[in-house]
């Protein structure tokens, strides 16, 4: 047990989780539908790596939520650069600044991104999915492939032109089982990767578009946006700065919808 670094819990009818070895990386607790409290897992850094609740629906979504927003700001060490969790649920978390209804947002940056320490993404996704719905075999688990790229647009004057892009990249994100999910369900995703690009571009705009990407008869084909049968309702944004330094107070935002 004490080496132990994935753990599935699939379909049992456990309560209460138990004290969980610190060894532990991912806890997936598929269809738990009698699962309340996961207070044991709380102080676990490495296990937020990735969390996995799909179809918990008695689980104290506020309990865990609030967690991940309290070791964000902690400034403690982040193992692997990066949160995920999914759960239940189809209200984007009020600590995100920044929301926008279906697969496109744009936020305005402030001037002080180079105090930004990390970004957090939250996608509700309308829920069951289609029969029909083109999905990858990977070593038994039929996962969807949740990719991301966001670009960076000048606003200031420092380039030719009203609206051109100065920066653009393209970064694969999430793979998740969605497939046997009941009702609406969101992922929440932090990372520390992403910021050494954005802190070059203070009071720019930048633009996150989130689209999936499926295998078809060995074909890899990208869709350009979310929508039915795979359809992302929300997303939202969360710009993490260092605490202990001022936050720009100008900061502004804006989004559209697709």
């Amino acid at each position: 047990m004490v080496c132990l670094r994935y753990l599935a819990l699939h379909g049992t009818h456990i309560k209460v989780l138990p004290e969980l070895p610190p060894s532990l990386e991912t806890l997936t607790t598929h269809d738990c539908a009698s699962l309340e409290t996961v207070t044991s897992i709380i102080n676990i850094g490495r296990l937020w790596f990735g969390l996995d609740f799909t179809n918990c629906f008695k689980l104290d979504q506020k309990q865990l939520i609030d967690a991940m927003h309290l070791k964000i700001q902690s400034g403690v060490e982040i193992p692997y650069d990066r949160i995920q969790m999914v759960l239940p649920g189809s209200e984007i978390p009020e600590w995100f600044g920044d929301k926008g209804i279906g697969s496109s947002l744009t936020i305005q940056l402030p001037s002080n991104c180079l105090q930004l320490k990390g970004i957090a993404f939250c996608l509700v996704f309308q829920l069951p999915l289609s029969h029909d719905m083109p999905i990858t075999v990977i070593s038994g688990r039929s996962d969807v492939h949740v990719n991301y790229d966001y670009h960076v647009t000048s606003k200031n004057g420092e380039h030719n032109g009203d609206d051109e892009v100065v920066f653009a990249s393209h970064k694969s994100s999430l793979s998740v089982d969605l497939r046997t999910c009941d009702s609406d369900h969101m992922i929440l995703c932090y990372e520390l990767e992403l910021v050494n690009q954005l802190r070059k571009y203070s009071d720019n705009e930048v633009t996150f578009k989130f689209y999936h990407v499926v295998d078809i008869k060995g074909i890899r084909k990208v869709g350009h946006e979310i929508r039915r049968p795979f359809e992302l309702k929300s997303c939202g944004v969360y710009l993490h700065f260092d605490e202990n330094k001022p936050v720009d107070k100008k900061f502004k935002r804006k989004f559209w919808e697709i």
